[in-house]
């Protein structure tokens, strides 16, 4: 609420409804001007039959914080909602990746609620899914969908959160920057990801080194790749016949870090309500399957991430990233509980 709140100049109590202040902070377009319908609380039970399965960006695990990391553990302990996650490659194609996706599908092998590794000798097998695919999760998803239609029967709804279907400009100026570079992953990788983001820490120990492909994460999140992509597959992916729900980013130039400044300033010239990372274009999925749920106000780590704070920060004043993550992600839950998608 705290972020929600107006800053007066002369101080003062902002007397707004707590629900006005929250939707005109966190909601962009027709947003704010919701807060004021009376709708009857959503109907919600424990799930007996559907897992949550999470589809992680790019990067994912070498940031400082994870992904809805205090979000799933509560969504697990206060709902009953189990989660699963994909222990998807922070960064390689989306063509390897799907084994990471497959792993949690079909074997029940990935990452829990508290981002802990599943051994195999605990893995248990979800039966339906619903998803939640965040940036690059989204394309990695997809790709799995066209290779394997017949997962529709178990996948009751995706929700796309902040995704990059199309791909992202800022992929298309980075690969072409890296193209002609050969890099040796083992002994420039640290030099390779300052590049990417300055924001990562790395680990001391990598894991899965040696399947780090960065040309073809940064190729396969490029606009052309996933264009011709979508020209030949989003007919098949759409005929699925999978509810799919588009929930996009917006931000300006004065709420995001300053190292990503020129990134916002290339992407408003195509999209004034870009996340930071992706156009409105390019962050939803353009068929008939696909509903429009909501643009948040908030930029393309906000709406995932827990604050960068301290160091990690690197001075800048917009990691804190107040986004309401757990209300969004319960959000999730209760509309699709609610449209009987998933029991």
């Amino acid at each position: 609420m705290e972020a929600a709140n107006h800053k007066k100049f002369f101080g003062g109590k902002d007397e707004r409804n707590d629900k006005q202040k929250i939707a005109s902070r966190f909601l962009r377009d027709e947003g704010p001007n919701e807060w004021n319908l009376e709708m009857p609380d959503p109907e919600y039970g424990k799930l007996k039959n559907t897992t949550l399965l999470f589809c992680p960006g790019f990067l994912s695990g070498l940031f400082p914080v994870m992904a809805f990391q205090d979000a799933f553990p509560h969504l697990e302990k206060e709902y009953g909602v189990r989660i699963l996650q994909s222990d998807s490659h922070p960064m390689r194609s989306c063509e390897a990746n799907m084994a990471d996706l497959l792993n949690a599908i079909e074997r029940g092998i990935g990452l829990d609620a508290n981002e802990n590794l599943i051994p195999e000798k605990d893995a248990v097998p979800p039966k339906d899914i619903f998803v939640i695919a965040y940036s690059k999760g989204m394309p990695d998803l997809l790709f799995l969908l066209s290779k394997r239609p017949d997962l529709k029967k178990r996948i009751r709804c995706i929700f796309n959160w902040a995704g990059a279907p199309g791909g992202s400009y800022l992929a298309d100026s980075l690969y072409d920057s890296i193209k002609d570079i050969n890099f040796n992953i083992k002994d420039e990788f640290d030099t390779l990801i300052k590049l990417v983001s300055p924001i990562i820490q790395v680990p001391h120990k990598i894991r899965r080194l040696s399947e780090f492909n960065v040309k073809a994460a940064i190729l396969d999140l490029t606009t052309f790749i996933r264009g011709e992509f979508l020209k030949e597959n989003i007919k098949k992916i759409d005929a699925l016949n999978i509810p799919f729900f588009n929930i996009t980013g917006s931000t300006t130039i004065t709420e995001v870090p300053y190292f990503q400044l020129q990134g916002v300033n290339e992407l408003n010239k195509y999209d004034a309500n870009n996340d930071m990372q992706v156009t409105q274009k390019h962050s939803k999925l353009h068929i008939p399957m696909a509903t429009d749920l909501a643009m948040l106000h908030a930029h393309h780590w906000d709406v995932a991430y827990n604050s960068f704070v301290g160091k990690l920060s690197f001075g800048s004043p917009n990691l804190d990233h107040p986004f309401p993550k757990t209300a969004g992600l319960v959000a999730m839950f209760k509309f699709a509980y609610e449209l009987g998608l998933i029991d």
